[in-house]
C-alpha cells in the first residue's frame, strides 16, 4: 500500500512537472508570437510615417515650384491680376493638398493604432501593452510634426507668393504710370 501511495506521489509530480514544463513552453511561444507582430506592426507604421514625410517633402517641393512659376511670370510683367489669380488658385491648390496629407497621415496613424490596441487588448501581457503604447505615442507626435512643418512650410510659401505678387504689381503699377505719365 505504501508502495502504491509513492508511485501515485511520484506520477502526481511528473504530471505536475509536464504540465509546467509545456505551460513554459506555452508561453514562451506567445512571447514570440507577440514579439514578432510588434516588429511587424512598428515596421507597418514606420512605413506609413516615412510616407507621410515623403508626400510632406513632395508638397513643399511642389508649393516652392509654384512660388517661383509665380515670381518667374511676375517678373516678366504679365498682367498682374491674371498672375494674382494664379497665384491664389496655386495657393489653394497647395492647401487642400496639405489638407489632403493630413487626412491620409491621420488616417494611417488611427488604423496602426486600432491595430495595436486590438492586438494589446487580445493579450494579458502587461509589458506589451505598455511597450506598444510608447511606440503609437512617439510615431504620433513624428507624424503631427511631419504634417505641422509640411503646413507651417505650405503657408509661408503661400505668403511669399503673395507678397511677390502684390510687390511686382505695385512695380508694374508705377512703371505704366511712368510710362503713360499718369
Amino acid at each position: 500500500m505504501e508502495e502504491n501511495k509513492k508511485d501515485m506521489m511520484d506520477q502526481a509530480a511528473d504530471m505536475a512537472s509536464k504540465a509546467k514544463d509545456a505551460a513554459t513552453e506555452k508561453l514562451a511561444d506567445v512571447k514570440e508570437d507577440a514579439a514578432e507582430m510588434i516588429s511587424n506592426l512598428t515596421e507597418g507604421t514606420a512605413e506609413t510615417l516615412a510616407d507621410a514625410k515623403a508626400k510632406a517633402t513632395e508638397l513643399a517641393g511642389e508649393a516652392a515650384e509654384a512660388f517661383n512659376a509665380a515670381k518667374d511670370k511676375v517678373s516678366d510683367m504679365i498682367d498682374a491680376d491674371k498672375l494674382k489669380a494664379e497665384a491664389a488658385e496655386k495657393i489653394a491648390d497647395v492647401k487642400a493638398m496639405a489638407g489632403n496629407l493630413a487626412g491620409e497621415a491621420t488616417e494611417a496613424f488611427n488604423s496602426a493604432k486600432s491595430k495595436v490596441t486590438e492586438m494589446v487588448n487580445s493579450e494579458s501581457i502587461a509589458d506589451f501593452k505598455n511597450e506598444a503604447s510608447e511606440k503609437l505615442d512617439d510615431l504620433k507626435e513624428d507624424a503631427e510634426e511631419a504634417l505641422n512643418k509640411a503646413k507651417e512650410k505650405a503657408s509661408e510659401l503661400a505668403g511669399e507668393a503673395e507678397e511677390a505678387v502684390q510687390q511686382v504689381a505695385q512695380k508694374a503699377k508705377g512703371f505704366f504710370s511712368r510710362l503713360f505719365g499718369k
